[in-house]
């Protein structure tokens, strides 16, 4: 087969050099042509004079004020945009610098997005002139300036400004069709953060990713805590090694967040590595003790109400944390980056991979370079809400990414690693659902791969698939300097090295770490050996673009919506015996993290395996794609069913995994 990669794709398509010594997710240079590369570098250069002290105060002055009303009219543009989202040239190429053709948002979604952020400001404004006890909306802007400081209002204050507002923020939007937090209710029902609820939030919260089983390997750990039985809010007794024995023992820890310093997190906000211990009864999962940080005493249901409560709040804020870098923008926007930017630099348009995973790759690239600005950039919502600064977050991200295998992110081969198999949680929301899922998509995955390709030869001697396996897969040192960035060829050496654009060398580890799995002794780097494993790593991609993200994304303002059940971060140190409220937010943060958690899950664009987003040209692979969505149809009957049953048990279902509510792609 004669071998043409599309090379017009390759040049819209590079790779950003940035942040390649910190081994972090691959990402889209989002400066497209010589022209944006050429610009970008000016900026550069710009950058290290000033912090190099070599600009003079009036210039660098100049410069600034520049900057600051060229982000103002991009600002005032996007929203421009956005209040006219019916006009196409707005959303045209005619309009985008960062993206390659065809990457943009299209009007039908700016429409939506329009849509939730008139919601979203209604209900903000609402809020703020509950918190202010004042509904003029004429009078917020002012009296804003001189509200108090956190500091100088009591606890009482803070609890009551934060709840006026999270009643009127919640009416607002419940007068506009949409719900209020679930876990709001759930506190109402309960008047606080209920043992049986915290350990139900590990299943089938915002995120069912940390929980695993405690084995034999957990043994020393298991050790330091048998010194004494442990009684639950069942009233039953727990001795950890015989529950351990009969493997009902399960543990959310952070590992992660262990050398987290002081210079690592924001000024008066905490996060830390605690270490939920759970045991499962015949009524369900609950917690039997809480090690706050590493080497600390623990507590248990026993201590102190208000010393049990912190250490459950202390939980909940690592587990978001870990969240909101790891499990959502880690593991599902940034990890699938790399195959967006790979599918269309490698892959022709009518090659069957291209035809296959293209449709799930729908505004990833656009929401992650809008993310770079509204969640990673200095002053952005990472920075403002959360306890690690930036730079931390960042290096964390990095981190997790490299040391997590390919492979092991596969739906069944994560829930079998966390050792959650049905017949040792035989109630888990997340998998039971998700597994449904998975195999709905490997049979349309299969059917569909086995019309072009009969056999594993068949794969080994597809030479842009396997060119797209390599430019994934190989050491970056064995890849072209030309996946990234290029000057142009006029300038000056000495211009280009000031830029850092320019990559001298490349490190030797891969995009995706160990893609694919090494399954033979003669399978080289980069390379696809056969058909089940092209199968199961599409299947693993498409899964990830849609179910994993839905569950990780769409659950946040159920369960963060509501910062009493789950704050972004704490704001006292766990050494420190202070009334629950001081632990919790501010009230300009309580809103801030309301703001945030409906912004992410406010839309639902498009709808897993839809005909208007897959167009197949081939009435074979239409009647696959009737087939999937017939079986997606039985999967969404089989889990309101399921749900009427969680209902009917925990008062609260399991939505996100209807196939009716995930999207074809990550684009929120």
């Amino acid at each position: 087969m004669l071998h043409l990669p599309p090379e017009q794709q390759q040049g819209f398509y590079r790779y950003s050099p940035m942040g390649l010594k910190q081994r972090g997710p691959a990402r889209l240079f989002a400066h497209i042509g010589e022209d944006g590369t050429l610009g970008y570098g000016l900026t550069q250069i710009y950058q290290n004079l000033i912090e190099q002290g070599r600009i003079s105060p009036p210039l660098s002055l100049l410069m600034q004020w520049i900057e600051s009303t060229l982000q103002r009219i991009r600002q005032q543009l996007d929203k421009l945009s956005t209040l006219l989202a019916d006009v196409e040239f707005l959303h045209s190429d005619w309009l985008n610098w960062t993206l390659p053709p065809g990457e943009t948002f299209s009007s039908e979604y700016v429409r939506d997005r329009r849509a939730m952020g008139q919601i979203l400001t209604s209900a903000s404004k609402a809020a703020i002139a509950a918190r202010l006890q004042d509904d003029s909306p004429f009078l917020i802007e002012t009296r804003l300036r001189t509200l108090q400081k956190r500091q100088s209002l009591s606890p009482k204050d803070l609890a009551s400004g934060s709840e006026r507002q999270r009643l009127r923020f919640y009416a607002e939007l419940e007068q506009r069709q949409r719900d209020r937090p679930k876990v709001s209710l759930i506190h109402s029902r309960d008047g606080e953060l209920s043992d049986r609820e915290f350990a139900r939030q590990r299943l089938a919260g915002t995120n069912p990713m940390i929980l695993h089983r405690l084995r034999e390997a957990d043994r020393e750990r298991l050790q330091l805590w048998s010194t004494q039985d442990y009684s639950l809010a069942t009233g039953e007794t727990v001795n950890v090694l015989d529950a351990a024995a009969q493997d009902r023992l399960f543990l959310a820890d952070y590992p992660l967040f262990q050398d987290l310093t002081s210079t690592d997190l924001q000024l008066g906000r905490y996060v830390g590595n605690p270490q939920a211990l759970f045991y499962r009864t015949e009524q369900g999962l609950y917690p039997v003790l809480i090690q706050v940080e590493s080497g600390s005493h623990w507590v248990t249901p026993t201590v102190a109400a208000d010393d049990w409560m912190r250490a459950k709040l202390y939980t909940q804020a690592a587990d978001m944390t870990h969240h909101e870098l790891i499990d959502h923008l880690c593991n599902t926007h940034l990890s699938m980056e790399a195959f967006a930017i790979a599918t269309s630099r490698q892959l022709p348009v009518g090659h069957p991979l291209y035809q296959l995973l293209r449709p799930h790759f729908r505004f990833l690239l656009a929401i992650n370079t809008r993310g770079n600005t509204l969640l990673l950039a200095e002053d952005a919502a990472i920075e403002e809400l959360l306890a690690p600064t930036r730079e931390a977050s960042v290096s964390l991200i990095n981190q997790s990414y490299r040391e997590r295998p390919f492979t092991d992110a596969a739906f069944p081969n994560d829930i079998a690693k966390r050792g959650l198999e049905p017949e040792y949680l035989p109630d888990f929301a997340y998998r039971d659902d998700a597994q449904l899922l998975w195999e709905a998509i490997a049979t349309y995955v299969s059917s569909y791969l086995q019309r072009y390709y009969r056999d594993d030869t068949a794969v080994l001697l597809d030479p842009y698939l396997q060119a797209w396996a390599a430019e994934l897969g190989q050491p970056l040192s064995d890849r072209p300097l030309n996946e990234f960035p290029e000057l142009p060829s006029w300038l000056p050496a000495g211009f280009a090295a000031k830029t850092g654009i320019r990559v001298e060398s490349l490190p030797d580890y891969p995009r995706v770490p160990h893609f694919p799995s090494i399954n033979s002794t003669n399978q080289r780097l980069g390379e696809i050996q056969g058909l089940q494993q092209l199968i199961d790593i599409a299947t693993h991609i498409i899964f990830t673009c849609g179910p994993q993200h839905a569950a990780v994304n769409f659950s946040q303002f159920d369960y963060a919506g509501y910062a009493p059940n789950a704050p972004l971060a704490t704001y006292a140190r766990p050494d420190m015996a202070v009334p629950l409220e001081e632990v919790l937010p501010s009230p300009e943060q309580d809103l801030k993290q309301m703001e945030l958690t409906f912004a992410l899950s406010g839309i639902i664009w498009g709808k897993l395996g839809d005909s208007q987003l897959i167009r197949y040209e081939e009435e074979g692979d239409r009647q696959i794609l009737r087939q999937f969505q017939l079986r997606l149809e039985s999967v969404e009957l089989e889990i309101q069913q399921r749900n009427q049953q969680r209902l009917n048990r925990d008062g609260v279902d399991y939505p996100y995994l209807l196939p009716s509510r995930i999207p074809n792609s990550i684009n929120i």
